[in-house]
């Protein structure tokens, strides 16, 4: 009976595997992050793709005037997708992400010290990211090739080769009663031909964050009909 066990547990152990790694490889290409308190609200863009929407109509957004930006969240969940990025790295690449919005906001929005009726709240969380290979990725834009290669992928907004990207929930709240107002999911790399963002993770994530804060301050000026003063 005892070797007839053995056998059995042995047998059990790949199942218990796909089990366990099941969660955990599941993709936002499958479903909306499964620990972000929005993912019930938010539907797919498109199939098999990463990107995912809730977002209540333009209407709702006029009266606000002001934004708060919550420190940057680094995922928890099972189905985080960091490719092989420490956890001190993930917590760094997230306070690049808050100054880098805190610092583009403010050129549009004020950030009272307390909620009002009219102030937003912004809570940015990193999903996951995926390294850049610094050096090769560096080396595929500086020749002619490469850079013509990198041209027609900025045109067509492809991210650039070997380089890395960082996968953002954004979840837009009313400060004052925590209403849900937008939900989204999306990926997004360097510009192909931002060559400095190729050289180090370091740098792409900075990169990412420079053109993801410059896209969330366009984006909530368009819906609040707020204008840079």
């Amino acid at each position: 009976m005892s070797a007839f066990r053995s056998t059995l547990c042995l047998a059990a152990l790949p199942l218990a595997a796909l089990i366990t790694v099941a969660p955990a490889s599941a993709q936002t290409k499958d479903h909306a992050p499964v620990a972000l308190k929005s993912s019930a609200k938010m539907t797919q863009d498109k199939a098999n793709s990463e990107s995912w929407t809730y977002v209540q109509p333009r209407e709702v957004f006029t009266k606000y005037r002001g934004v708060i930006v919550d420190p940057t969240a680094v995922y928890q969940g099972a189905d985080a997708q960091f490719d092989g990025i420490d956890s001190a790295d993930r917590y760094k690449a997230a306070s690049v992400v808050t100054e880098a919005l805190r610092n583009e906001l403010a050129k549009t929005f004020p950030s009272p010290a307390t909620p009002q009726a009219d102030t937003l709240r912004l809570k940015v969380t990193i999903l996951g990211a995926t390294k850049t290979k610094g050096g090769i990725a560096t080396a595929t834009r500086v020749t002619p090739i490469g850079f013509g290669l990198s041209a027609v992928k900025s045109a067509l907004g492809k991210p650039g080769t070997f380089t890395g990207s960082v996968l953002f929930a954004v979840e837009l709240y009313d400060a004052k009663t925590n209403e849900l107002l937008l939900a989204a999911v999306r990926r997004r790399t360097p510009d192909p031909l931002d060559v400095p963002a190729t050289i180090s993770q370091e740098e792409t994530i900075k990169a990412v964050a420079r053109e993801f804060a410059d896209g969330a301050r366009k984006r909530l000026e368009n819906l609040t009909g707020v204008v840079a003063q």
